[in-house]
């Protein structure tokens, strides 16, 4: 070491108190979030369901997840549509319902094509199975359909068997604003929740401000009642927006009284008991769309 720089570093040293305990920094605790606030990070628009299933189709991952109520969970490969194929569209997304079933369905669209275990959600769209191997290979790969949802006859199979019309089915293409979730039924409030019921403008006009509000950041103003689909009802032709996560902002928080509970703002209320409409879309055994 170099004398000039040696008789400088002793000189600091000489400066400093030896005994003398420097006085350790306080460190502030991180702020915390209190705990009736939790629910507003992250939030969703959930509809609640008391049927014994629901399905959600990931159209990106290409492949179709089946929840229970008791926890069960399984996944099957599928392959939804796609404009790559001549006259095809891709399968649209959204909140729908089983609407149709038939253990055979021709398309007359498509040269006649027999499609096993048909389970339609979108009128001529639907979940089903074809005569033959060659689809297999396109099964959790890639989109090949016209529209539809193709899977394995054994996986189409045992899904027929197992799910009811008004099934509620969710199908989404990235991470959605709107999700279902189930509601045991001995928790429905008949005077808190709202029934889902097939259609009708104030319906649509409800679901619509609801995604609205969540994009605007007030979602507190929907959180009064739960919208709940019974598990039989049809949900009309169309089925309803299911929106996109990435649109979703950090919601305003709500107003604490007594700093214990929570005020909610109520929202305005909408008659959404509306009368059931007759559900044509479909002739037994026909579709369009393989």
């Amino acid at each position: 070491m170099k004398p000039t720089l040696a008789y400088c570093l002793l000189g600091l040293l000489s400066s400093v108190p030896i005994g003398e305990a420097q006085p350790a920094r306080r460190t502030e605790p991180p702020p915390s979030i209190p705990l009736q606030f939790l629910r507003f990070f992250p939030v969703r628009d959930t509809i609640y369901t008391l049927s014994r299933w629901y399905l959600v189709l990931d159209l990106a991952q290409q492949r179709l997840r089946l929840y229970g109520r008791e926890g069960e969970q399984q996944e099957f490969p599928v392959s939804s549509g796609t404009t790559r194929t001549p006259k095809g569209i891709e399968t649209p997304t959204g909140l729908f319902t089983l609407q149709t079933k038939a253990t055979l369905a021709i398309s007359r669209q498509f040269e006649n094509t027999p499609m096993l275990y048909w389970m339609g959600f979108f009128g001529n769209i639907g979940f089903h199975a074809l005569e033959g191997w060659g689809y297999y290979r396109h099964l959790g790969r890639r989109p090949s359909s016209h529209g539809c949802v193709r899977l394995s006859r054994e996986d189409a199979q045992y899904l027929y068997r197992l799910l009811p019309r008004g099934t509620p089915v969710l199908v989404q293409k990235d991470e959605p604003a709107r999700v279902l979730a189930f509601l045991k039924p001995e928790e429905f409030s008949p005077g808190h929740d709202w029934l889902l019921r097939s259609g009708g403008y104030e319906q649509e006009l409800l679901l619509r401000r609801r995604l609205e509000r969540l994009y605007a950041g007030k979602a507190r103003a929907s959180a009064v009642h739960r919208l709940v689909l019974d598990g039989s009802t049809i949900l009309r032709p169309g089925g309803y927006a299911i929106g996109t996560a990435r649109e979703i902002p950090p919601q305003e928080p709500p107003l604490l009284l007594g700093g214990s509970s929570l005020d909610f703002h109520s929202a305005a209320r909408v008659n959404t008991a509306v009368e059931l409409p007759t559900l044509d879309t479909l002739t037994a055994g026909e579709s369009s769309l393989p």
